[in-house]
């Protein structure tokens, strides 16, 4: 069945009856007016017309619904709006009021998270009731629905993003080995396996290019484990190796060499080569006293191994691709210099100054790094090998080297 038919089906069968609605005014003259029709459906209301009246209440009681205007004397409803969802998680559905009927303040409404907008110009009790409770169904079955992927991911085996045996799961079969060594008495091995510079991605290229990596650096675990063995994610950048079989030093050194051989590689994101190295720890059952402490010794160790790359590693060392030529799109091939550090995408003004020239050209900087930029003219337009470069307007002129010029397009090298 089509979901807006659905919810449709459902808004016109429940009764707002003993419903609570929240109007949030600072005319109350007009607060009451809308009070005074909303009773006549027999809804609950309650009365806000500032910021610390409206928590006050929301405090209180969370109401099925909450009706905002747009202006609250200096307050803007927008602002609020956001300011309630981070101070209340369980946040009604808020509907904006607003004597600004424009099209543009209603998509701006949409966009921001409201479930609705209502003008506040000629606003009938019919009309009010019906989007109150088309709102009211729209957020419970919303909250229905997430409540049953939460309990549909609590009793998922597996991990969304990495395919691998979830948390929850990881901690059962680690307990069941555990169990298993001690009637057996057998020895098992932990391997903790850590991608060293996925918060450094993350912070550099997003969560989304962090977590490409990351999906890419559990497949190649995957593919190295022996058959007999299981792995699991343990938290956001770890995972946690069992091998319960043949456990003896020779296996655990060889399992040791295959990980840290197949989880370093160059993983190319955009124009930058990223080296992926991995964090590697392993604890043995018979090394210590049970299965809680070979879990501390592998944090001790992992948190000794972070503290230490972060202390030789150097946060702009990763490089771009090899020097190729591009197709731009519109038949200009275009020359990409090769980056040492690290690329950051910007845009700025800057101006271009030629030693035996008095004046001064403007130009715009499009992408700058540690070692050079990517500058655009405003037209084409010869340049020398070497001039000066004055970033946003302030600063010292700073010497720079041409590496290649296309149009209006230049890639410029820093020489101090």
């Amino acid at each position: 069945m089509n979901v807006a038919y659905d919810q449709e089906l459902r808004s016109s069968a429940i009764t707002l009856n003993g419903r609570s609605v929240c109007i949030v005014d600072d005319d109350k003259l007009y607060c009451g007016h809308l009070a005074s029709l909303l009773k006549q459906e027999h809804i609950r209301t309650m009365e806000a017309g500032d910021s610390a009246t409206l928590v006050q209440v929301l405090e209180k009681e969370m109401p099925d619904c909450i009706l905002l205007d747009y202006n609250l004397h200096a307050e803007n409803g927008f602002r609020l709006h956001e300011q309630l969802k981070l101070r209340f998680p369980d946040l009604a559905p808020v509907i904006m009021l607003s004597a600004d009927e424009s099209q543009r303040t209603a998509i701006k409404a949409f966009r921001m998270g409201f479930y609705d907008f209502l003008p506040k110009r000629n606003l009938r009790l019919e009309e009010m009731t019906s989007v109150i409770r088309k709102t009211i169904v729209r957020h419970e079955s919303e909250v229905a629905r997430f409540a049953e992927v939460s309990a549909l991911r609590k009793k998922a085996m597996f991990d969304d993003l990495t395919g691998m045996y979830c948390r929850a799961e990881l901690d059962t079969k680690l307990a069941h080995v555990a169990t298993s060594a001690i009637k057996f008495r057998r020895d098992f091995a932990i391997f903790s396996i850590c991608l060293a510079d996925y918060d450094a991605i993350g912070t550099n290229f997003g969560i989304a290019n962090a977590d490409e990596v990351l999906r890419s650096f559990a497949g190649k675990i995957r593919s190295t484990i022996r058959s007999d063995d299981f792995c699991g994610r343990f938290d956001e950048d770890s995972f946690r190796y069992v091998m319960d079989r043949n456990v003896t030093e020779d296996n655990i050194l060889e399992c040791q060499r295959r990980l840290m051989e197949k989880l370093t590689f160059s993983y190319h994101l955009k124009s930058v080569e990223l080296q992926i190295s991995p964090l590697i720890g392993v604890a043995v059952s018979s090394e210590h006293a049970d299965l809680a402490g070979m879990m501390q010794s592998l944090a001790v160790e992992q948190g000794h191994q972070r503290d230490a790359l972060r202390a030789q590693s150097n946060p702009n060392d990763w490089s771009a691709l090899p020097e190729t030529l591009a197709d731009t799109g519109s038949g200009v091939t275009e020359a990409r210099e090769r980056r040492k550090s690290l690329r950051m995408r910007t845009l700025k003004p800057a101006f271009i100054a030629i030693e035996e020239w008095s004046s001064k050209i403007s130009c715009t900087i499009r992408n700058i790094s540690d070692g050079g930029a990517r500058i655009r003219l405003d037209q084409p337009l010869a340049l020398p090998e070497n001039f000066l470069l004055q970033i946003s307007g302030s600063g010292p002129l700073r010497p720079v080297r041409k590496c290649w010029h296309i149009n209006n397009e230049v890639g410029i090298e820093f020489s101090d």
